[in-house]
């Protein structure tokens, strides 16, 4: 009688980045449509300018937002100059927080996201 054991694991961790990295993508869609949905509208400019970028292993790219992200970042925001004023408000205007309101009412969304990547990755089905 003899046993063969094989070594999956390299296969295996490789699965479970490929998840990762859709995961991260799903769930910065996720935001940023939350965001989107939360976004003061006068002009339109504002919302329409709200998007995301991820920044996986081999990508150089700036992201437009804030320099280099960390590997297996998702940066989501906009280049809107008074996006700032919004969110934050000022002396003279009322905070109106998109981006931050975009944020907390994805994370269920992004946990079930995670949840339901990384199980398939543990059942064999990347």
């Amino acid at each position: 009688m003899s046993i063969t054991i094989k070594d999956h694991s390299k296969e295996f961790s490789q699965a479970a980045l490929q998840q990762v990295g859709v995961a991260l993508t799903e769930s910065a869609i996720a935001m940023e449509g939350e965001s989107i949905i939360r976004c003061p509208v006068d002009t339109g400019h504002l919302r329409g300018s709200i998007n995301f970028r991820t920044h996986d292993a081999g990508d150089d790219k700036t992201d437009g937002l804030s320099g280099h992200p960390a590997i297996g970042t998702a940066v989501i925001g906009t280049n809107v100059e008074y996006a700032p004023y919004v969110e934050y408000g000022t002396r003279y205007q009322k905070a109106q927080p998109f981006l931050t309101q975009g944020m907390m009412a994805a994370v269920p969304k992004i946990s079930e996201i995670f949840r339901r990547r990384m199980g398939e990755v543990a059942i064999g089905r990347s």
